[in-house]
């Protein structure tokens, strides 16, 4: 049996672009092969964010870009990820955010994936997404705590606001 190679690291170390799990495969998967949009506004929507450098604010997940062109709208997107994610739904506007727990965590982290730690439960942290299947942010908010990390899904524009107010 082979070894396996080591994976490419980019300068900073952290893993090079293409190792990056953000959750493309799962996301394109569900709207694509639903037949929900077509391969082309997949990829049209789709944005890659650069994990070599720090992002320049928060940068809009799939789900609302999605819905600003006009393509899906967000509730849509957001039930249908609700039915394929197992995932429970949480109205962040009718949710107290505790945004000193968010700032926390690394702005980097929470604004390139667009995550939002929310509210400690014990010895959990509760964190909102549009992005269930983003499994680097998970990694990346699980190396920045020591807290178990429970995901619920939330409108993408109120993780946004939120992200916005917790990091000016």
């Amino acid at each position: 049996m082979k070894p396996l190679a080591p994976r490419p690291k980019s300068a900073t170390g952290k893993p090079a672009a293409q190792d990056v799990d953000d959750g493309r495969q799962m996301m394109q998967k569900i709207f694509v092969e639903s037949k929900i949009i077509s391969p082309g506004d997949f990829d049209l929507c789709w944005t890659t964010p650069d994990i070599t450098a720090p992002p320049n604010g928060v940068i809009e997940p799939f789900v609302q870009v999605l819905a600003d062109k006009g393509i899906v709208l967000s509730e849509k997107s957001l039930k249908l990820l609700v039915d394929k994610a197992r995932i429970a739904y949480l109205p962040l506007d009718k949710y107290d955010v505790d945004l000193d727990l968010t700032r926390s965590f690394p702005a980097d982290i929470c604004q390139r994936w667009c995550v939002l730690p929310f509210d400690r439960m014990s010895k959990a942290v509760l964190v909102a997404t549009a992005n269930p299947f983003n499994r680097q942010a998970a990694k990346d908010l699980g190396d920045a705590t020591k807290s178990r990390i429970l995901w619920y899904l939330a409108a993408p524009s109120e993780i946004v606001a939120n992200l916005r107010k917790a990091f000016r």
